[in-house]
């Protein structure tokens, strides 16, 4: 069906909407709150840092099942979806198959792997119905989070346990061997919510056909339990309990690449835990104490294959990881009056890691790095407020990182603001950056001049002292509501230019020119031919900038549209990869609009277009694309049910490639039935 007819098919229904009268819901609704700016609840016309919010209606229009494509809706951010590992998703760049240096937390605490500094999407131990909001900075927030948050936070914040009482359930069939099923159990009473939740899902989201464009195949098989609980000892106090499992394997392979990409199962599971005391001492000031623990690991056995001569070698390689982080932290908000509050406190953690094929020889590496933080908001004239806040840090391999930010809010008219923001921040290095010593070793039977154990081919190696990467950033902003027309704009242009950019060089080992030093027990047969392998190094500088423009119009007649687009120019300084400044498309847009039509149905439509771009490293060119999403709904009930039945459209129009040529994202469909009780 061309793209055409799906418009055609939402607008032919717009004569009945028409009937459907005026609520003032629609032009009164206040803006969000927001946390993850600066650590203080405020308006994002208040906001030191642009921030999207991603509400649950917003969820649920969109017809996604995974948190990260939710993320195509925030402008400037970019997500691919590639069978050999996790989806990716990156801010205006820099994007490769382990994009590190965006921070993504749950309900406060870091799910970034602490030995890549990426984010494994599809591994998260919660599912989109547990999620009641998403909080996207869409810059650098090192003043508030610390070396992590380089190019921006994706704060995924979920629904209170006493939101959800009963039981829900969800169940979807649909192509390629789709299944999802979901269910939630939920009480609140008296001073203890809970709500629980557990789901099952399986897909088929790439499909080896024996050519190019569909040479991977992907099947995915996923287990959740998420569960949350709240205790109210007293009025002005609470202990939190959060705790999530995900596990399952993927069936991954080439049959074109039969040597390099073997058909194998890769399992994997991840686990969270929080902990924390909250103390509401004064209106607006609070006291916590948090706990976390972050866990995850891998395994991975693939039968690689090499000829030589008449002789076939094939031999098991392993590629298992473990790792985990625990962390705590002391933090305090504190409001002398309306126009002046402040937050502060400290933080530790512990980062570990363990892997036989990426940290070769090492046994369990670790860091222990600290951070102090505060932030100051201060209204010193009614229509002025000040942002004075950063971090000071210490990682191993660095010197202390001292992370400031200066903002200034002009408030035009109480629904009117403009935003001026500069800052510097850091990325500090992850434990594969400061450790990584990647091999793979030969366990067949030994064979002339190839004794089993032998390391046959060297990877990534971590030989230098590296520096952090720095940013340096300045930025003006504009927020305004407009509730006579149902509007609300979110603007900005900015300036980023990034330094001491960490990336990786290729060279031939044995060569002198390799600074690799070749370990103990390599051999290197002849058929294998020469051995390249790449080590980390800082290189020059990157210019970012750019600007971004996201609209949220809510109409009686024309339901909600929700329009963004982001344009974005890289520069690299001479001696940087050049191939950096194709990692973000000039251009790219979304849109979703969804509207509700007679009789309990409602119809939603997602457009999403990204121009030409190339992701580094394990990626390649990704031309330009556009996916068209659809979805249709009937509720079942009266006014206020959440049980639905939807049947949804993904890729509807067309297929396309993401991440690399061969990765063709195919088109999905589906029916859900959504129950509740």
């Amino acid at each position: 069906m061309r793209r055409q007819s799906f418009f055609a098919l939402l607008l032919g229904f717009t004569p009945y909407a028409l009937a459907q009268g005026v609520t003032e819901a629609l032009f009164f609704a206040d803006l969000p709150q927001v946390l993850t700016a600066s650590r203080i609840a405020t308006s994002p016309l208040d906001a030191p840092a642009p921030v999207t919010v991603i509400d649950r209606e917003t969820i649920r229009a969109s017809g996604f099942t995974e948190i990260h494509d939710v993320l195509r809706l925030v402008p400037g951010y970019l997500v691919a979806d590639w069978p050999k590992g996790s989806p990716v998703v990156v801010n205006h760049g820099l994007g490769d198959a382990h994009p590190n240096r965006l921070l993504v937390m749950v309900d406060g605490r870091s799910v970034v792997n602490p030995a890549t500094g990426a984010v494994d999407w599809q591994d998260l131990p919660l599912r989109l119905e547990d999620v009641e909001h998403i909080e996207v900075v869409r810059g650098p927030n090192q003043a508030s989070y610390g070396a992590g948050a380089f190019q921006g936070v994706i704060h995924i914040i979920t629904r209170e346990p006493g939101a959800d009482t009963g039981v829900g359930l969800i169940l979807s069939r649909g192509r390629h061997d789709f299944t999802d099923h979901y269910v939630r159990l939920g009480k609140s009473a008296g001073r203890i919510d809970w709500r629980l939740s557990l789901s099952s899902r399986e897909a088929t989201n790439f499909r080896d056909l024996g050519r190019l464009t569909h040479a991977y195949h992907e099947e995915i098989q996923r287990q959740t339990v998420h569960v949350q609980l709240v205790l109210r000892p007293a009025l002005d106090q609470e202990w939190l309990l959060g705790a999530g499992l995900s596990r399952g394997e993927d069936w991954v392979g080439s049959t074109l690449k039969p040597d390099e990409e073997p058909y194998r199962t890769r399992r994997q599971e991840q686990y969270s835990l929080r902990l924390a005391w909250r103390r509401h001492y004064a209106p607006g000031s609070q006291l916590s104490l948090e706990y976390g623990r972050f866990q995850r690991s891998k395994r991975e056995t693939a039968i690689l294959g090499r000829q030589l001569g008449a002789i076939s070698i094939r031999a098991p390689v392993a590629d298992d990881l473990d790792a985990s982080r625990d962390a705590l932290e002391l933090q305090q908000i504190h409001a002398w009056s309306d126009d002046v509050k402040a937050v502060w406190g400290a933080s530790v953690r512990q980062d570990r890691a363990e892997s036989e094929r990426q940290l070769y020889g090492l046994g369990t590496v670790s860091a222990t790095p600290w951070q102090v933080f505060g932030n100051l908001d201060w209204r010193f004239r009614p229509d002025w407020l000040l942002h004075i806040g950063g971090t000071m840090e210490r990682h191993p391999q660095s010197h202390t990182l001292i992370s400031p930010r200066l903002a200034l809010n002009w408030a035009l008219s109480p629904e009117q603001s403009l935003r001026f923001s500069v800052g510097q921040g850091y990325r500090a290095l992850t434990l594969a950056e400061t450790h990584a010593r990647e091999v793979v070793r030969y366990l067949g039977p030994s064979l002339p001049g190839l004794p089993t154990g032998s390391i046959v081919d060297l990877g990534t190696w971590a030989i230098q002292r590296l520096q952090p990467e720095r940013t340096r950033f300045a930025e003006l902003g504009y927020v305004a509501r407009h509730p006579a027309y149902g509007l609300v704009m979110d603007g900005r242009l900015f300036i980023e230019r990034h330094t001491r950019y960490i990336d990786d060089k290729a060279c031939r080992v044995g060569l002198a020119s390799c600074p690799i030093a070749v370990p103990a027990g390599y051999v290197r047969p002849d058929f294998l031919g020469p051995d390249g392998a790449d080590y980390f190094y800082n290189t020059g500088a990157i210019r970012t900038m750019g600007g971004d423009l996201s609209l949220d119009w809510r109409h009686p007649v024309w339901g909600r549209i929700l329009l963004s687009h982001a344009i974005t120019r890289i520069r690299a300084s001479p001696g940087t990869d050049r191939d950096t400044e194709l990692t973000a498309p000039r251009h790219a847009t979304s849109l979703l609009w969804s509207l509700p039509l007679p009789s309990g149905f409602s119809a939603s439509l997602g457009y999403y277009r990204v121009g030409d771009m190339k992701w580094l490293n394990d990626g390649d060119v990704q031309p330009a694309y556009e996916r068209v999403d659809v979805k249709l709904a009937k509720r079942l009930g009266g006014m206020g049910s959440e049980d639905e039945l939807a049947l949804t459209l993904q890729n509807a129009t067309s297929e396309h490639t993401e991440f690399r040529l061969e990765h063709t994202v195919q088109r999905q469909a589906f029916v859900t039935l959504r129950l509740a009780r």
